[in-house]
């Protein structure tokens, strides 16, 4: 079998599936409805919008940011450490939450608070591989992806309905943030989408870009097909895919740099984190080369996003307050596979470091001595 794969992943890289009008060059660029601008025309970082928010009632007793990694099946991590959190009875009350990928998600459901803690339960305790994604045969080798997340999406349609997204409006304009991540393939480019001000808005749509944009943040690329977003004002529209392609979490400078007496931001990274891998040789052949590469660059990418995190928060004047899956109950399957023996562990773990308050750690592991601030 292992002599196949190269020959499908050649095959793969060589299909070609016909998509949606691209419309002109200046499309792949353009900023979509719904999204915020992050640098100005000059190429400059942009301050943001908040200027709502800003003089919101909210921040009187201090900011409050939770931002949500990316991760799969081991979102049960993340999904643990909120319950238990509750449990606790110390969770804030947060006025920007971020999410990217299985993050986004869970996401939207963290904003809305407490009350939406059954459904992360049940999301990621219960949900099996068949709840996510249907292989697609020869079909996906010559399509877009190897994946049917049909699924998946039937089940964000689910738990995303218009009763949700009536209380994801009614937080936002009290001068609370909800944003979520996607990366243009196209463009190359991240791009954060204010799901507040999306589900605020009188759009006709509204319900249903909200709930494309949540699907295209976990759209990993060649395993799940892209999400087609029209390009804003421009005629034609934008390949959409995981988020984590280019953050695997969510924080911008403009998130801290908003005044208050107290500011504190809260990172849960669904996975551990790991400089270095387990050390288990590789098969000379082009999958098993090629996933461990990408494995390690992910790594990477989210180890450095972290310490930019770490960085951004102290210079902005806020406590830095960081989650991860300790190395000893990492999940034995991978992130894509759904199990819930497995996810009802990795939940349960979550959840207890919460409910005792030890999940926290002030900066991320393995510091270097001029590393650290």
């Amino acid at each position: 079998m292992r002599r196949v794969f190269p020959i499908l992943l050649v095959l793969l890289l060589a299909a070609c599936a016909s998509r949606p009008d691209a419309g002109p060059m200046a499309a792949a660029a353009a900023q979509p409805w719904g999204s915020i601008g992050l640098f100005d025309a000059n190429g400059r970082p942009a301050a943001g919008d908040l200027a709502e928010m800003a003089g919101s009632a909210s921040l009187k007793d201090g900011l409050q940011v939770l931002a949500l990694s990316g991760g799969g099946a081991d979102g049960a991590y993340g999904a643990g450490v909120l319950v238990g959190w509750s449990e606790a009875g110390t969770r804030p009350n947060f006025d920007i939450v971020t999410g990217v990928s299985t993050g986004a998600l869970m996401a939207s459901l963290a904003f809305l608070g407490p009350d939406y803690d059954p459904i992360l339960t049940r999301v990621y305790t219960t949900t099996r591989q068949r709840d996510i994604f249907v292989f697609r045969g020869m079909r996906g080798v010559f399509g877009d992806g190897l994946l049917d997340n049909a699924p998946l999406r039937k089940r964000v349609d689910e738990i995303v309905d218009e009763r949700m997204l009536a209380a994801v409006a009614a937080e936002h304009r009290k001068g609370r943030r909800l944003y979520v991540a996607t990366t243009n393939l196209d463009a190359g480019r991240l791009v954060v989408w204010d799901m507040g001000a999306i589900a605020a808005s009188p759009h006709p749509d509204r319900l249903k870009i909200y709930r494309d944009i949540l699907i295209a943040s976990a759209a990993i690329p060649g395993a799940f097909s892209p999400v087609y977003i029209a390009a804003g004002s421009s005629t034609g529209t934008q390949m959409h895919v995981d988020g984590g392609v280019k953050a695997p979490f969510l924080l911008r400078s403009f998130m801290v740099d908003v005044p208050a007496r107290r500011k504190d931001v809260y990172v849960v990274v669904n996975g551990p984190v790991l400089l270095d891998g387990e050390g288990e040789p590789v098969e000379p052949n082009l999958v098993e080369i090629s996933a461990k590469s990408i494995k390690e660059l992910m790594r990477g990418l989210t180890y450095k996003t972290l310490y930019q995190a770490y960085v951004t928060t102290r210079h902005g004047g806020a406590g830095f307050h960081l989650a991860y899956m300790p190395d000893t109950i990492a999940a034995d399957s991978a992130t894509i596979e759904f199990e819930p023996e497995t996810m009802r562990r990795v939940f349960e773990a979550g959840r207890t470091a919460a409910r005792t308050g030890k999940v926290w750690s002030g900066e991320p592991p393995r510091l270097e001595a001029l590393e650290r601030l």
